[in-house]
């Protein structure tokens, strides 16, 4: 009677262990594609604004002229950063590359004083860079505006791609997540459809009959969404170890917005899935439980 009893709880236990893993990862993937979800607009930001744009100045620019032209692109609207960088920081770098004087290697000196800037996310597209080119070459100083346009729209025309597929992603992901977890209680429950047969029998209420069924779904359903998000926590905080510079695109709001979200599929899923789970064999005559 003891070792039936030590049997019985040891089956609970793995049954509750193999539940709890399965909703553990359903929710860690679909928490991971939320966050690249939440956090798409700040990578589309960051990508947009470390677009650099060059602005080479005449020969002839003095400091005064370059600083006034400086003070001027600070105050646009639309700009995000203004570098300068002198001829004489490029003869340097020449100098370290190629060993000797460029001047005297290639008989001229190829640098000159030039502004790298970049812009805000909402105008790096083509046609805004397009604008900025045509107000500032109107400037004597400006002696050409250089940036890659096939590379901006590759770079916009990939992160809209994107969008749209992490939104399908998403879709695919929630469909398959309910049928996994769907299935999972399903076996769990279907050890039990002769239990649920008798309390039928007994008069015991559909409502009364769910109730002990949904409750332990749930308290899965929070155990894997506290482990789900805890691995991703994990993972985040090894992505900023590994990559600093991602830290300045999360913010603690949308992680707070992603727990919650893991925490609500967490509850929900199992939720659905163990009702509908119940109310198969609620509904299903006696005879058939024994071919079910």
């Amino acid at each position: 009677m003891s070792k039936n009893r030590q049997l019985k709880t040891t089956s609970l236990f793995g049954t509750g262990v193999t539940t709890t893993v399965s909703i553990t990862l359903v929710l860690f993937l679909l928490g991971l594609t939320f966050f690249v979800a939440v956090m798409g607009r700040e990578i589309s930001s960051f990508i947009k604004e470390n677009l650099s744009i060059t602005i080479e100045l005449s020969e002839d620019t003095n400091d005064a002229a370059a600083a006034k032209l400086q003070k001027q692109l600070n105050a646009k609207p639309y700009i995000k950063s203004v570098t300068f960088i002198s001829k004489d920081e490029i003869k340097q770098d020449l100098i370290k590359e190629l060993g000797g004087d460029p001047e005297e290697i290639l008989g001229y000196t190829p640098a000159s004083n030039y502004f790298d800037i970049t812009l805000k996310s909402e105008y790096a597209n083509i046609d805004s860079i397009r604008v900025v080119e045509k107000s500032l070459k109107g400037q004597k100083i400006v002696k050409s505006f250089l940036y890659s346009e096939d590379t901006i729209q590759m770079i916009n025309s990939n992160l809209s791609k994107l969008g749209t597929g992490l939104l399908v992603l998403a879709a695919i992901l929630m469909f398959i997540s309910f049928t996994l977890i769907r299935n999972t209680i399903r076996l769990n429950i279907y050890a039990k459809r002769f239990l649920i047969n008798t309390m039928q029998l007994v008069g015991a209420t559909n409502g009364f009959i769910r109730k002990p069924f949904v409750i332990k779904a749930i308290g899965y359903g929070v155990i894997a969404a506290i482990i789900a998000n805890i691995g991703i926590t994990a993972l985040i905080y090894t992505l900023t170890k590994e990559f600093p510079e991602i830290i300045s695109i999360i913010k603690i709001e949308n992680l707070v917005v992603l727990y919650v979200i893991v925490i609500i599929l967490g509850i929900l899923l199992p939720l659905l899935a163990t009702t509908s789970a119940v109310n198969r064999y609620l509904k299903m005559n006696t005879n058939n439980l024994y071919h079910a």
